[in-house]
């Protein structure tokens, strides 16, 4: 109760300070996160170009049209017959248009290498706000953690305060020695330097909170989601859906498929090349006597092909199927690492949840023992030392429900990433 009207007044104290406080749950901290990141702006930067190389070379499937012109002027005088004179100046304007018809299916497959490598992008984008997602979480909990504990170390103040209080009244009253008072005394200084220390490690979290999030650091910010707030703890999933779901393990599968189009793509640069075309020329012509421009309309078709070229193409391919293999080995260790990495979350998730239990269990033995002892000493019937130790238990006890449960929130947060992310 003393905790949550801490809280409480902490809230209010923020509201009337500054007028309005943004207040945030983990959910709205993620998105808030995820809007201003960097990175994440950089891999959608990313898909945009992914998705504009795309187009760039689905044009290929069309008919291109090219628009050039020259201009030529000869110094010399040059008889071209007897009597008659070219003249000076030569000039055209040429219209080109041209349409592939083969090329070894290469512009096929490079739209298809490019879809992949778009695939690939996306999924860079999607492991990029996984991982951010993980941070923002351990950001958070970070901030409600630290501050559980300064409202832990404020209350031990208050608790010590109270028997100190109480400490120099029957001193006063000459019913204990002065060496009681000399300790509760130096355990009061102790708890004003621990809430002083909770404090700037609040602080300090905070800043990290408010810089990912991007908001200034003079604004105030009060996280909604409270450290012990109960978490829906998903099911044990089996490796399949992990790598289903899991980014990385799909941009190994697109690196192999892309790896295996490279080499198509190769081998299409070596196969016959046939193209057709139109070429309209207006100028003079070649040979210029009279100077006057000329219509001249020129139909072509264009064949070449690879005959021999000192095994290029097998030493490329060989190249290419070694990356291909190099490709499929990554698969491997990402499957081992993923199997790894499940097994060890899961594990860590579960002795997580275990140690908030027993955390909670100590907290309430501790908090009734430090009650027994506090009215047991203001009865007379034990001394000072009996206070002071229940008083570093039941503060030892409270700080070790909160790291516990920061660490359970931790590993929740890890063995959802690695599941695949909240997606």
């Amino acid at each position: 109760m003393k905790q949550f009207i801490l809280s409480i007044s902490i809230l209010l104290a923020a509201v009337t300070v500054n007028g309005q406080a943004l207040m945030l749950t983990l959910e709205q901290y993620r998105q808030r996160v995820l809007e201003y990141n960097q990175d994440v702006k950089q891999s959608q930067e990313a898909v945009k170009a992914a998705v504009f190389a795309l187009k760039a070379i689905k044009t290929g499937f069309f008919p291109k049209v090219q628009i050039g012109g020259d201009y030529s002027y000869q110094l010399e005088d040059v008889e071209f017959m007897q009597g008659i004179d070219m003249k000076h100046s030569n000039y055209s304007a040429v219209a080109t248009a041209s349409q592939n018809l083969y090329s070894g299916s290469g512009v096929k497959k490079q739209r298809d290498a490019a879809r992949l490598q778009e695939a690939i992008a996306r999924l860079s984008e999607e492991l990029t706000k996984d991982n951010i997602i993980y941070a923002a979480d351990l950001s958070y909990w970070s901030v409600a953690a630290n501050e559980t504990l300064y409202l832990i170390s404020e209350e031990f103040v208050m608790i010590v305060r109270e028997l100190y209080d109480i400490v120099n009244k029957r001193f006063d009253e000459g019913a204990i020695s002065k060496t009681d008072v000399l300790m509760v005394k130096t355990r009061l200084k102790e708890a004003e330097l621990q809430l002083s220390t909770a404090d700037m490690n609040f602080k300090t979290a905070m800043q990290s909170l408010k810089i990912m999030m991007g908001v200034a650091l003079e604004e105030t910010v009060v996280v909604i989601d409270s450290i012990q707030k109960p978490m829906i703890v998903p099911a044990l999933q089996p490796i399949e859906t992990a790598l289903k779901r899991r980014p990385d393990f799909q941009i190994a599968t697109e690196n192999l498929n892309l790896a295996k189009q490279q080499t198509k793509i190769l081998r299409a640069k070596y196969l016959p090349q046939f193209s057709i075309g139109l070429k309209e020329a207006w100028g003079t012509p070649m040979i210029n006597v009279d100077g006057k421009e000329r219509f001249t309309t020129v139909a072509f078709a264009k064949l070449s092909m690879p005959v021999f070229n000192w095994g290029e193409k097998r030493h490329y391919v060989q190249q290419n199927r070694a990356m291909e293999v190099y490709k499929a080995l990554e698969i491997s260790k990402v499957q081992d690492q993923i199997k790894e990495e499940l097994a060890n979350a899961w594990v860590k998730l579960n002795e997580s949840a275990k140690r908030v239990e027993i955390a909670r269990t100590t907290l309430d033995i501790s908090r009734e023992n430090l009650m027994l002892n506090t009215f047991s000493y203001n009865e007379g019937k034990l001394p000072i030392l009996d206070v002071l130790s229940s008083q570093a238990t039941w503060l030892q006890a409270y700080t070790n429900v909160v790291s516990a449960n920061y660490q359970y929130k931790a590993a929740l947060a890890e063995y959802v990433k690695i599941l695949g992310g909240y997606n």
